[in-house]
């Protein structure tokens, strides 16, 4: 059941890393960055092409928050906790106040110029929901809920749709579609080993 519910429902798999993949920063090949090469660098990720500033503002300051809430403190057997983690361990309080946290979040992405399509919406509600549910059984819900991390899905799922969103903003304006997105860097790994580059 929870292989469906993981697969289907909140479509993790190994491409993105089963929901795990950090909103904030990415690691690329040290070789794009004329460094030693088979080490992997790691930086802040870029803003999707076409996006007004806004929209990469609204961008940047969610996926900040969600980083901090959720992989900002400290590291402990491969699990990365951030706020959210250390305030959800307080019993019932803490609960309520890594859910209205996380509901700011989703304030700010509503924010974006023209708001969230409701079905991004109600997606953003329940990863906020099942964190809050999940984080109300003692220690154990603790755990899950720092490895759920409600707020850095959030962040991924605006980001999915504003890439998609700048792309159709770019292709209304008459400018062509780059086969690849420089910005996506799983996307422009994937292109160059297809295609044999370095």
């Amino acid at each position: 059941m929870a292989s469906i519910v993981a697969k289907y429902i909140l479509k993790e798999s190994g491409n993105n890393s089963f929901g795990l993949e950090d909103p904030y920063f990415e690691q690329v090949p040290a070789t794009r960055l004329h460094t030693r090469a088979f080490s992997r660098k790691t930086h802040r990720k870029a803003v999707p092409p076409g996006l007004s500033d806004h929209d990469g503002k609204i961008l940047t300051k969610v996926k900040r928050r969600a980083h901090k809430l959720d992989m900002s403190l400290f590291s402990c057997f491969g699990i990365r906790f951030g706020w959210s983690s250390v305030i959800g361990i307080i019993p019932g309080v803490g609960d309520v106040i890594d859910a209205f946290m996380a509901f700011m979040v989703l304030r700010t992405c509503c924010q974006v110029e023209g708001g969230l399509p409701m079905d991004v919406q109600l997606k953003m509600g329940l990863n906020i929901l099942l964190d809050f549910v999940v984080g109300l059984i003692p220690f154990l819900g603790d755990i899950i809920d720092a490895l759920f991390r409600a707020n850095t899905r959030n962040a991924v799922e605006l980001e999915k749709f504003l890439r998609k969103r700048g792309a159709a903003r770019l292709e209304a304006q008459g400018y062509t579609i780059p086969v690849i997105d420089p910005s996506d860097s799983t996307e422009y790994d994937r292109f160059h080993d297809e295609q044999g580059t370095p």
